[in-house]
């Protein structure tokens, strides 16, 4: 079920109609949070597409996104060179490199949203001013969360939290 909460009075929408960058985790927020693996060691996982489209539509409503994730698999940076998005990834602390990232171009965190689902994405989420949990993510995660989705990871969460960023877009404009 999704819940949305108002920070200091104000609604989830109006914080969503100013962002300009989206970071997203990858394991368990673009993919289902599964891993398979083939006879031979090779590890793939399962994207949706729902989820590209979502993002395209995004960037073309002038939206960044970048992808920040711990997994050192070069699975992540295929993925995200043909979505067309930032892509960084053995990140161990992602705090740090988000308020690293934010500060180099100028990006103040309340115009930043990061969907995460588990508790390495904890204290990242804690930089941005828009904290999305995917609907199947660690209580954690929905605790801090301006937004839990109803879709899961890997399922089109991210579609979903796209859409709603640009109906927050567009009403507020």
């Amino acid at each position: 079920m999704t819940y949305c909460e108002d920070i200091y009075g104000v609604g989830y929408m109006d914080i969503l109609s100013k962002i300009k960058i989206l970071f997203l985790d990858f394991d368990g927020v673009l993919t289902d949070g599964y891993v398979y693996v083939d006879e031979d060691g090779k590890e793939m996982v399962r994207c949706s597409r729902r989820d590209s489209l979502g993002l395209g539509m995004l960037k073309t409503a002038g939206v960044s996104v970048a992808v920040i994730s711990k997994e050192r698999n070069p699975v992540v940076a295929e993925r995200c060179k043909k979505l067309m998005i930032e892509c960084f990834y053995g990140i161990d602390n992602k705090a740090i490199f988000l308020k690293s990232y934010l500060n180099r171009w100028q990006i103040l965190p309340a115009k930043a949203a990061y969907v995460g689902d588990d508790v390495n994405n904890l204290e990242a989420m804690k930089v941005v001013g828009a904290p999305i949990a995917v609907n199947d993510a660690v209580n954690a995660i929905k605790e801090i969360a301006l937004y839990v989705t109803e879709k899961n990871g890997g399922k089109g969460a991210v579609r979903e939290v796209c859409d709603l960023i640009l109906k927050a877009k567009e009403r507020s404009s």
